[in-house]
């Protein structure tokens, strides 16, 4: 299952080929369902908005009933696959519209924004998640906050997305503090550091804090309640050296962790699982630059391997700013625009109107979508209306530099990041070189950022091409083999499979496919046999043969899936066992060359 772990790399979020592909394969399913949910709470709203206050209870809810089926079926998708943590947010989605059946007036405009955010996030999320990026579950937390908050749920903390396998394991500490029993003394200390500390976030007392803790742990005798001072002690430390701030959530884990020394001195109850596993992930954003300089928090940090994980400002929106429509209407837009700029610039003068209107869609949204690009749309919207003005095709130099802009937006439209400051940067750098161009400066050198941006566009869409041709070649094995299967005595539907395996092959090779490749040789001669033998033979193909292709075929079409969201990771676990023949999902990644 995987772990969704705060920006982990795909190895440690157990991004692997057999979870990945599920969720392939249930996304749509899941955009859908959300897409029905939204539509159906619009509805509701627009219904209640003209209804009258005392009308509201009497309103139909049936779009609130199928919004909230909808959700429901998301989660069990998600569940299904193993997306606990991204699963959360569905299941307070869900909880929000029970909510408003039973509040019918709480289903505001703003309200349905919220849950509507909150979609367009976690389908984001998904995205990258596919794309084998270090997404984090736990960036989803400014809509899973906003949409508890519809429901008045009683605990709203961003742990809650850290899937964190949790169990109690003790830090090894270099020194011992001395003991300090629980009391009357010690309660009355703790009770001042603590209120100066929440009060004025003072350094020296989250020092106190964290060395009382050490005292305690050190009196502990059980290994739960001095494991949990440890972590205790760790997380002030961590306050005491301005690795984390005294927000919110850390005033909540201090106060908590008063409630827990009176339960512990009274020993009415054990150490708190969440709270420690709270405790812990407020670890995860402390990182010291030295172990030296904070010595108890990063023997917490090794106890629970958490340097694989990085900090995350889970305050801040990285998922749902806009709504995937308009990222899939701006796609549309620019390779519209860049398809008609290619004529204009051939010298199809005709595309000149259909052309201003195609750009004046491609800078509308790309102002939408990142307004510091503006310079850029700018200057964009002139050079083409000067150029159409002119009645004449641009010189090479601006169809060069309108062609580089274009390209650059469809690369950032395919993975947009607002918050990119390069996105700004190059934004602007463009619309230099396009002024540039435009008053008859002379060609400028390419940049190794367009370089390489031109090297990834061109990668991408010789992928796409190959992987739709393996796609087709693959429905034509599958039939061809299909018929014969049901008919061996028929060769004759076996006479294209040698040249459609000999195509496949060269496709999986010039991709560095070699594994999958050695299984389509080894399918090749199978079928060469099956050609080679005598045509009045009554005898059916030897047991297992149409079990071997079929389980080649299974294979072959896992591997071409996963190239449309994993290529490299789909080079790297197919193997070939030559005993069995057969190309298989090896699990185990470490060691694996790409």
């Amino acid at each position: 299952m995987p772990s969704n772990a705060l920006n982990a790399s795909p190895e440690d979020l157990e991004l692997s080929i057999m979870d990945m592909s599920p969720l392939a394969w249930v996304l749509d399913e899941l955009g859908r369902s959300l897409d029905s949910s939204n539509k159906a709470l619009k509805r509701f709203v627009r219904e209640a908005e003209v209804a009258q206050s005392a009308e509201l209870a009497a309103l139909d809810a049936s779009q609130l009933r199928i919004a909230r089926q909808q959700l429901h079926q998301a989660v069990g998708a998600l569940e299904m696959v193993g997306m606990s943590a991204p699963a959360l947010v569905l299941r307070a989605m869900e909880a929000a519209v029970q909510k408003f059946l039973q509040a019918p007036g709480q289903c505001t405009q703003e309200a349905a924004n919220k849950v509507e955010l909150a979609g367009f996030a976690l389908s984001a999320y998904l995205e990258d998640v596919l794309a084998g990026k270090p997404a984090s579950a736990v960036s989803l937390f400014p809509q899973y906050r906003d949409v508890q908050g519809l429901v008045g749920a009683d605990r709203i903390h961003p742990a809650d997305l850290w899937a964190f396998e949790w169990r109690w394991m003790e830090p090894e500490l270099a020194s011992a503090a001395d003991a300090l029993h629980y009391g009357d003394a010690s309660r009355e200390l703790l009770d001042r550091w603590t209120l100066r500390l929440v009060r004025n976030s003072h350094p020296q007392a989250a020092q106190q804090l964290s060395d009382m803790c050490l005292g305690f742990a050190q009196a502990e005798t059980d290994a739960e309640p001095r494991t949990f001072w440890k972590m205790a002690a760790g997380f002030f430390e961590a306050l005491a050296q301005g690795l984390l701030q005294v927000d919110v959530y850390a005033k909540r884990a201090i106060l908590r962790i008063l409630l827990q020394y009176a339960a512990l001195a009274r020993g009415t109850a054990p150490a708190s699982d969440r709270l420690a596993q709270d405790l812990l992930f407020l670890c995860t954003q402390a990182v010291p630059k030295r172990s030296t300089d904070a010595p108890v928090l990063s023997a917490v940090r090794a106890a629970y391997g958490l340097d694989r994980f990085q900090p995350i400002d889970y305050e801040a929106i990285q998922f749902g700013r806009f709504a995937p429509a308009l990222i899939a209407q701006a796609r549309k837009r620019v390779s519209s625009a860049r398809d008609t700029w290619s004529w204009v610039s051939s010298g199809d003068l005709t595309r000149f109107k259909i052309m201003n209107d195609q750009f004046s869609l491609v800078t509308d949204s790309l102002v939408k979508l990142h307004p510091p690009s503006e310079p850029l749309a700018r200057v964009l919207a002139q050079v083409i209306d000067t150029t159409a003005r002119s009645g004449q095709a641009p010189g090479p130099e601006l169809a060069l530099e309108v062609a580089t802009a274009v390209l650059y937006l469809e690369a950032a439209f395919d993975d947009l990041d607002p918050g990119d400051p390069q996105l700004t940067a190059r934004a602007a750098r463009l619309a230099e070189r396009l002024a540039a161009a435009q008053a008859g400066g002379p060609s400028q050198p390419q940049e190794p950022w367009m370089e390489e941006l031109y090297r990834r566009v061109s990668d991408k869409q010789t992928m796409a091409t190959l992987v739709s041709e393996l796609r087709v070649t693959l429905g034509q094995l599958e039939k061809s083999l299909d018929d014969y299967s049901r008919g061996p005595q028929d060769r004759a539907v076996l006479g294209a499979v040698p040249g459609q395996l000999a195509q496949m092959r060269g496709v999986l090779a010039l991709l560095g496919l070699d594994q999958a490749a050695l299984a389509v040789v080894h399918m090749g001669e199978i079928v060469d046999h099956l050609l080679q033998a005598d045509a009045g033979e009554a005898q059916p193909p030897a047991a297992g043969t149409f079990d071997g292709l079929g389980n080649n075929l299974g294979a072959l079409s896992f591997l071409i899936d996963m190239l449309n969201y994993q290529p490299a990771l789909a080079k790297k676990v197919f193997v070939y066992d030559p005993v069995k023949g057969e190309l298989k999902a090896d699990r185990n990644l470490e060691g694996r060359p790409a």
